[in-house]
């Protein structure tokens, strides 16, 4: 039998291929709504209802009205809100679109959605709130409504935000603002982020002497090699023309996957 540290170039393609196809991706199609713990590079959607939102500024002693839609609004007709829930992706996920279900017959109604980037303090740099997505817009009287917009965000648990040249751990979080006045609703449905996940970038350099960056596959060895998956065939190779046995194919998919554990 052939080591464990043998490796195909037809693995990477069993495992990668599907992402080097999302890679060539120019449109994000959205598909049938997923988990958020679904494989694959196609369109997923994750939605945020508007139970999981809190309300961030009741300083006017408004009363948080819940009505029989499970929509989340106000008893008054004039009033400016604000409400956020936080958003747990993978990591490297690109996020192609969010979209904001709301509720609205005032003719003074608007909401307006962010992601935000909350920045944690640490070493001495002060926490922080920057917003990486939107904000999405939207006003209308015309009911029960979703408004969308396209855009291209990788999510980070630790980014560079400041410029500093130093990566910041974050969270993130959804903020809907809702403004109205006058006489009608304005009310919050929840939030629909469409996702897909990515390979990570290529290294400027390769990690085995046989695979250089012009191989076909670079992108997607060096990705097993940073997860852990693979170690090589010795010697410093991936061997990536070397047939794979089943033994170690089980040992990728168990890698990859996390398998397996007991209840």
């Amino acid at each position: 039998m052939a080591s464990l540290g043998s490796r195909s170039g037809v693995v990477g393609i069993f495992l990668c291929a599907a992402a080097a196809v999302a890679q060539a991706q120019t449109a994000v199609v959205v598909a049938a709504p997923a988990v958020a713990d679904s494989f694959g590079p196609q369109a997923q959607e994750l939605f945020v209802g508007a139970a999981a939102f809190q309300h961030l500024n009741n300083s006017s002693g408004y009363e948080i009205d819940w009505t029989s839609d499970g929509y989340l609004g106000y008893t008054d007709e004039s009033f400016i809100g604000v409400f956020v829930a936080p958003l747990v992706l993978p990591v490297g996920a690109e996020i192609s679109m969010v979209c904001t279900y709301f509720f609205d017959t005032a003719s003074g109604g608007k909401v307006t959605t962010w992601l935000d980037a909350v920045r944690l303090g640490q070493g001495g740099v002060s926490p922080g709130v920057v917003p990486v997505f939107g904000p999405v817009e939207f006003d209308t009287v015309f009911g029960y409504d979703v408004t969308c917009s396209e855009s291209s965000y990788t999510f980070r648990n630790a980014a560079d935000l400041d410029g500093d040249g130093y990566p910041e751990s974050l969270v993130h979080r959804l903020r809907v603002e809702m403004t109205e006045t006058g006489e009608g609703r304005l009310a919050l449905g929840g939030v629909n982020v469409v996702w897909r996940r990515q390979v990570s970038p290529a290294p400027a350099t390769p990690s085995f002497g046989d695979v250089p960056t012009s191989h076909p596959f670079f992108q997607f060895i060096e990705a097993l090699k940073a997860s852990g998956i693979t170690g090589g065939c010795g010697n410093g190779n991936y061997c990536p023309n070397q047939p794979l046995t089943r033994g170690q194919m089980a040992a990728f998919l168990s890698k990859a996957l996390g398998l397996h554990w007991t209840y």
